[in-house]
């Protein structure tokens, strides 16, 4: 089943009389339970596109075209709709979790104002928030729960803003570069841990990396952006089996 259609998405950025685009005209689609990859290098829109569909760009972005989800266009929904759309339909992991957390608050905290929709019941909430932790496979997720941020690792902290993202039951995970900010040791264990989420909850993803190795380990499909264009894409296999344009050739060449 379809969940996301993205057509002809461009966006640019008004700086005083100036106007920058940072996509132009990207279209794809996202199946139920499909992974679909976003490879490019910085600046090449990869972020820009997964903020354009939570709705999140900044006040001087100008957004063209549809991004369709359920049946209708995001765009055209008010900031009052879109704001019961994220977290609860459509969630994001961001590259950075220490700036994801709270650094005051204790990390169950930080977890009722996320579910304070589903209960006002504290020992209710802590049920819900013991499971969603154990369920990313946090080690002492019952210690955790009463921990600051400063007190964690960054591969702890990861997979809390993992857990905390799938809080709501999300159709649509956008993992924005999830491994760049932890260490190189705790890498493999953050993409195995979405790779179990995809297959334990068939959970639909957009992926988005400059790493075309962690995307081959992880996704279905795979577009390429430079400079805010789609230049390719393909089922993973096919990408790095018959890749058609030269940079794509060189980011595969880049990992060999």
């Amino acid at each position: 089943m379809r969940l996301l259609e993205v057509n002809n998405l461009s966006i640019s950025y008004k700086i005083e009389d100036t106007s920058y685009l940072a996509v132009s005209e990207v279209s794809f689609t996202l199946e139920e339970g499909q992974v679909l990859g976003i490879a490019g290098a910085s600046g090449s829109g990869k972020s820009t596109i997964a903020k354009g569909i939570l709705g999140i760009l900044s006040a001087n972005a100008v957004i063209e075209g549809e991004i369709i989800f359920q049946g209708k266009d995001l765009l055209k929904r008010s900031r009052k709709k879109m704001d019961k759309i994220r977290g609860r339909e459509i969630s994001m992991v961001f590259q950075d979790p220490s700036t994801a957390l709270n650094p005051v608050r204790i990390i169950k905290r930080q977890f009722y104002d996320i579910l304070a929709s589903v209960s006002k019941d504290k020992s209710v909430l802590d049920k819900i928030i013991l499971n969603k932790l154990e369920s990313v496979h946090l080690a002492d997720a019952a210690e955790v729960m009463n921990k600051y941020p400063y007190e964690l690792s960054g591969g702890m902290k990861q997979r809390i803003v993992i857990a905390a993202a799938l809080s709501l039951s999300p159709q649509v995970l956008i993992a924005d570069e999830p491994t760049s900010a932890i260490d190189a040791s705790i890498k493999k264990q953050i993409i195995m841990e979405l790779k179990s989420l995809k297959a334990r909850e068939n959970l639909a993803m957009v992926y988005i990396s400059h790493n075309l190795a962690e995307l081959k380990s992880v996704c279905d499909d795979i577009i390429i952006m430079k400079d805010g264009i789609i230049i390719e894409q393909n089922a993973t296999a096919e990408i790095f089996s018959s890749p058609q344009e030269t940079y794509t050739i060189e980011l595969i060449a880049s990992i060999i």
